[in-house]
């Protein structure tokens, strides 16, 4: 016994019902018919008397229920069944197969229903629910303990998923959202995926090059490297007194020499990049010209065919379990792929000119001239000056001392680097002139402050001095900030850093040249993945197509997340040996061989549908369970409860129409009720639903089905073309 429920429908055959029958039961391979399903028309009951008769006296049925739909034509009040039917099966009678919304009390108005979902749509979803085998079971029990063995069926349903039991309309809606183009990429992105040399840590950053000692590289870097040191040591002399005073400091020819050495260390290495550049492995010339430029670049990097294989297998796991469409995780292959694919030393020159820019390079070699004195010398010259002139000398003391801060200023601008005269003659011209003045006023005013007796004549030595220390400090100060800013524009510090970071551009150039061979193998791995989960894609198109084909069939509604699941380890399976393979073979074998694949797994899933129902687990997948904390908000538990729990007497979808209530019996007792919820989510919603609740193993249904039996003289049974009266009597 397998405790699957087979469905048989007899309804709109007429006569060739037996012939139905009698196909049934000697199809070849027949399926075991334990329990049995039947749908019939109640106006075609007494014609089909003879094919219930074949059926039920087969000895090949043990558990029967049928389903009968409609009225009868000249009696729409009563229901006349074939004996042998009678005695043998439960019937639940469908009046109307859409049905109405309806409170179970004698009183209670009757709501219609909007039949937008389907004329039948009521009938559809009780025999979803009764092809359950748990549910059927139970629903058989409760009608047989009731008198006449005939109920009418309510109904009150929750769906974690849409289409009505139907596998196809499943696949075709877990398919569109598979294959669907316009979603996004998921948290675990391709860009996440590591490089296959990366370690599981991550892969460490390029270290900076050590050249062969004595050889081209290394010249040039010493060379560089002593050349700003020296540069940066002048620099730091300029803007002491002594250069001031005992003569130039040559920082403006140590600069240039900088620059030059320098730029000529960057322009070997961009040499270098170019004639060394592959997007493969060094070939015969390209370690030459590595050679000669005074570098090792060591052995080349073997591909590791199980590092990508893992971390392309991690990717495709982390992207189907987060539910990311096929286009998706094909395009980020692709773009892992891409980014794999050596560019080549070459591609690393600009990288070059980054660390080490045109603006540092040329302010080195082509040092502009110090800054000229500041604007506001003048005005420290003139009142230098003024002071001196309050002395006893007057006047004469005054130009003295203006003589002297034109001659300081005029030292800082031939001391200074590229200091010329004439490049700054106006600002001396201002020093000497405002200088000048100073003295004037300052004699004019000193003697007149000494008739007036104002200055004793301590007090003007005082000023004197004060004076001298003024414009010492002054133009010293002066000096050094000209300086100083002349040092801090020649950017040495940064020239220093730029040897070390042309190395370390240098070092990733030794990896890219180490690396190539294992990327192209990497990236050619990528791609024949890739082709595999594109013919995948292909494939799994045709199979999950609506049943007619179109689209616009699929059931719109909730997601059926288990097949869903189902499917996505049906794509994880079929992709397995492009990734046991991807060190060898061309994409087209790899894709023909994952179109194959995903051809043979979809032909046994179908097969598994048919033998065991479309929430078994297929082979190739594993159980999808949920527990409380897993649910997605649309699939809240509450709601499954709500509908295991509903009560009996509450408003539910009834399957006739108000004309038929006064047909059932209504006050005689409570209803018979079958509550049915997810066997996967029994842990989570136990305690919440009512002792006797059925768990089913589809993950699609939960609900409460009322049966109300029918009064007493509305079924009757017949052995002949018409029928006796009365189903209780033998």
């Amino acid at each position: 016994m397998s405790g699957r429920v087979v469905r048989l429908s007899l309804r709109g055959l007429g006569e060739g019902a037996v012939g139905e029958v009698a196909a049934l039961l000697s199809a070849a391979g027949r399926e075991d018919l334990t329990s049995l399903l039947v749908v019939d028309d109640v106006a075609a009951l007494a014609r089909h008397r003879s094919a219930y008769e074949m059926l039920l006296s087969s000895r090949y049925t043990d558990e029967v229920l049928c389903v009968v739909v409609g009225r009868a034509r000249d009696e729409p009040g009563r229901i006349a069944l074939p004996g042998s039917l009678a005695q043998a099966a439960g019937v639940l009678w469908v009046p109307d197969p859409y049905g109405i919304d309806w409170r179970a009390a004698a009183a209670a108005p009757a709501v219609r229903r909007d039949r937008a979902e389907g004329a039948e749509a009521g009938l559809l979803r009780l025999l979803d629910v009764l092809s359950l085998g748990e549910v059927f079971r139970e629903t058989l029990r409760v009608v047989e303990r009731m008198p006449g063995l005939v109920a009418n069926p309510g109904i009150r349903l929750a769906w974690t998923g849409e289409g009505g039991g139907d596998f196809r309309q499943a696949l075709a809606a877990a398919g569109a959202r598979l294959l669907a183009a316009d979603a996004r990429l998921p948290a675990a992105d391709a860009a996440d995926v590591p490089e296959p040399a990366a370690a599981a840590a991550g892969e460490p950053p390029a270290r900076p090059l050590r050249p062969v000692p004595d050889g081209v590289l290394a010249g040039l870097v010493a060379q560089a490297r002593a050349a700003v040191d020296e540069a940066a040591t002048l620099g730091d002399e300029l803007g002491d007194d002594v250069s001031l005073m005992a003569g130039p400091v040559p920082a403006a020819t140590a600069a240039t020499v900088a620059g030059q050495a320098l730029g000529l260390l960057r322009e070997r290495l961009e040499e270098l990049f170019t004639a060394a550049h592959s997007a493969a492995r060094l070939d015969a010339g390209h370690r030459a010209a590595v050679a000669a430029a005074g570098i090792v670049p060591g052995e080349p990097e073997e591909f590791d065919a199980g590092r990508v294989r893992a971390a392309i297998g991690r990717y495709l796991d982390a992207g189907l379990e987060a539910d990311t469409p096929l286009p998706r995780l094909i395009e980020g292959l692709d773009r892992w792929q891409a980014r794999l694919m050596p560019r080549g030393s070459r591609s690393l020159v600009p990288r070059l000119r980054e660390v080490c820019p045109d603006a540092l390079v040329a302010g080195l070699r082509e040092p502009e001239p110090m800054a000229g004195p500041q604007p506001w010398l003048p005005a420290v010259g003139l009142v230098s000056a003024a002071l001196a002139g309050l002395t006893p000398f007057g006047v004469a003391s005054g130009l003295v001392m203006a003589l002297l801060w034109t001659l300081s200023v005029a030292l800082t601008v031939l001391r200074g680097p590229g200091g010329r005269l004439r490049g700054h003659v106006g600002s001396l011209a201002a020093n000497a002139a405002a200088s000048a003045v100073g003295g004037v006023v300052g004699g004019v005013a000193g003697a007149a402050l000494e008739a007036a007796g104002v200055l004793p004549q301590p007090m003007w030595a005082l000023v004197l001095i004060v004076a001298l220390a003024g414009a010492v400090w002054t133009v010293r100060g002066s000096w050094r900030r000209r300086t100083a800013a002349w040092v801090a524009a020649r950017r040495l510090g940064e020239a220093g850093k730029a040897v070390d970071d042309l190395l370390a551009v240098a070092g990733l150039a030794v990896r890219e040249w180490t690396r190539a061979g294992a990327r192209v193998e990497s990236a050619d791995a990528a791609a024949r993945v890739s082709a595999a989960l594109a013919q995948v894609g292909a494939v799994s198109a045709e199979r999950t197509r609506p049943p007619d084909g179109s689209a616009d069939d699929v059931v719109p509604g909730r997601r059926d997340r288990r097949v869903e699941h189902f499917l996505a380890g049906l794509v994880r399976e079929a992709a397995e040996p492009a990734l046991r393979g991807l060190a060898s073979g061309s994409a087209a074998e790899h894709a023909g061989r994952a179109g194959d694949r995903a051809a043979e797994l979809f032909s046994v899933w179908e097969k598994h549908v048919a033998e065991h129902g479309m929430d078994d687990p297929p082979p190739f997948a594993t159980e999808w369970a949920v527990e409380a904390g897993d649910v997605a908000p649309e699939e809240d538990l509450s709601e499954l409860a709500a509908a295991a729990a509903q009560d009996p007497s509450a408003v539910m979808w009834q399957l006739c129409l108000a004309r038929d209530l006064s047909l059932l019996d209504v006050g005689g007792g409570p209803p018979g009720v079958v509550r049915f919820a997810p066997r996967r989510c029994r842990a989570a919603m136990r305690e919440s639903l009512p002792a006797g609740t059925v768990w089913v193993p589809s993950a699609r249904h939960a609900g409460t089905l009322r049966l109300l039996p029918v009064r007493p003289g509305v079924a009757c049974r017949t052995w002949a073309d018409e029928p006796e009266t009365g189903r209780e009597g033998d």
